[in-house]
């Protein structure tokens, strides 16, 4: 299946983490947008630098109210051994299946289909803004605070233009 693109409708889903904790996209946007990351597995030489990253920036999300939902291709007594190795503030899901990161077109080869790092942030309404196909670990977690940030002034400017009746020119 092909990624979704920036401007479309992001596929809903519902993931549970080793403790319980349930994710399900139309229903986290409604507090507030997501950043939805897609890791290949637990010893990926990328996954702890970009978990251990995202949650040494977590408050800024949090400030943003924002989600950041991070799922690894992994079953989920290594995710939750993984989570609580590197303390973690965030909880993560196990996608042992795959069918997640196909949904989000996160699978890629011509003959055997593997998972690779992709990311989204998605807007309140369910839309990506910002897709990105390679993430860079040690960047990462700042570019989506800046994809995040981007968004909520664009967001901020539509929601004045239309408190203001609609954007007016001087005359």
């Amino acid at each position: 299946m092909k990624a979704p693109e920036k401007g479309t409708k992001a596929p809903d889903f519902s993931l549970t983490s080793g403790d319980g904790t349930i994710a399900n996209l139309n229903t986290v946007i409604q507090s507030g947008p997501v950043v939805l990351v897609f890791l290949p597995d637990i010893n990926h030489s990328d996954t702890a630098e970009i978990a251990d990253n995202f949650r040494d920036d977590f408050n800024e999300f949090l400030a943003l109210k924002a989600s950041v939902i991070v799922a690894i291709y992994a079953d989920a007594a290594s995710v939750q051994k993984f989570h609580d190795e590197h303390q973690l503030n965030y909880p993560i899901f196990p996608e042992p299946t795959g069918a997640l990161f196909r949904k989000y077109g996160a699978m890629e080869g011509l003959i055997v289909k593997k998972p690779r790092k992709f990311a989204f942030v998605i807007d309140r309404e369910g839309v990506v803004t910002r897709p990105f196909r390679s993430v860079d670990s040690n960047k990462f977690s700042r570019q989506a605070l800046y994809a995040l940030r981007d968004q909520m002034g664009r967001s901020a400017l539509k929601t004045a233009g239309q408190q203001s009746g609609g954007v007016h020119s001087k005359k």
